[in-house]
Order: C-alpha cells, then sequence, then structure tokens
C-alpha cells in the first residue's frame, strides 16, 4: 500500500515538474516580443523612417519619460494603447517602439498589429536603441 501511494506521489511530482519546465517564462516572452529589434542596426534607420512620417513611440509612463528619453520620442504609453487610444496617421506608416525593458514595448507592438497597424518595429529596451546610436534627452 505505501509503495502504492509513493508511486502516485511520484508520478504526480514529475507531471507537475514537466509542466513547470515547458512553460515559457516572462523573460523568454519578452525575448520573443523584441525579435523585430534585429532588423534594426542603426538608429539612423529609424531616423530615416521618421522623417519619410513614421513615428518612434515610447511606450513608458509620462514620469518615465520626462526623466530621459531617445531624442525625437513621441510619449504614448502602453496604458493608452490598453485604453484603445491610437497613434494617430497613416496605419501603413512605419511605427517603431521601445520601452525600459522590452516588455512593454512587446505588448504594444502586439496590440499596434492587432489594430490593423502593417509596419511596427519593436525596438525593445530603451537600452537597446542607444546601443544603435539613440541619444538620450534627459529631464524634459
Amino acid at each position: 500500500m505505501k509503495k502504492g501511494i509513493i508511486a502516485v506521489i511520484l508520478a504526480i511530482a514529475l507531471v507537475g515538474g514537466f509542466f513547470l519546465v515547458s512553460k515559457p517564462s516572462s523573460d523568454d516572452t519578452a525575448s520573443n516580443a523584441t525579435a523585430d529589434s534585429t532588423s534594426v542596426t542603426s538608429f539612423s534607420q529609424v531616423q530615416t523612417a521618421v522623417a519619410d512620417g513614421g513615428q518612434l513611440l515610447d511606450v513608458r509612463t509620462a514620469e518615465e519619460y520626462s526623466a530621459g528619453h531617445i531624442d525625437g520620442a513621441t510619449n504614448f504609453s502602453l496604458q493608452d494603447l490598453q485604453a484603445s487610444k491610437l497613434p494617430a496617421g497613416n496605419k501603413d506608416q512605419h511605427i517603431f517602439v521601445y520601452c525600459h525593458s522590452g516588455n512593454r514595448s512587446g505588448q504594444a507592438t502586439t496590440i499596434l498589429k492587432s489594430a490593423g497597424y502593417t509596419n511596427v518595429t519593436d525596438l525593445g529596451a530603451m537600452t537597446h536603441v542607444e546601443s544603435i546610436g539613440g541619444n538620450v534627452v534627459r529631464g524634459t
């Protein structure tokens, strides 16, 4: 009887462990969401697209944006997007999004694409945008 109970407990533990290992972590989700950023290798690509009518959106909060943002970016928070407020302009224009870590930019990209925007690039974390040449404007 004890061997049967132990066998059942071990089987449950093994099955439970399998589900824990197979579930993607939130870090995996965030890194998958920023996969688009690899197509942009220089900030000059972003600047050219913005000069041609595209947009660079910082999807962090207004407070985070005020503390420092990428030069040329417009603050359009994830909360606004979640409340169905969408950027003005043509849905075919190129829109680049970034945030602090890449998580919110991934969510924003999904929302924009679901709303019919066809040319959205997730730049991921602000540090990535800096690494490809974006300049940070502090305290404005």
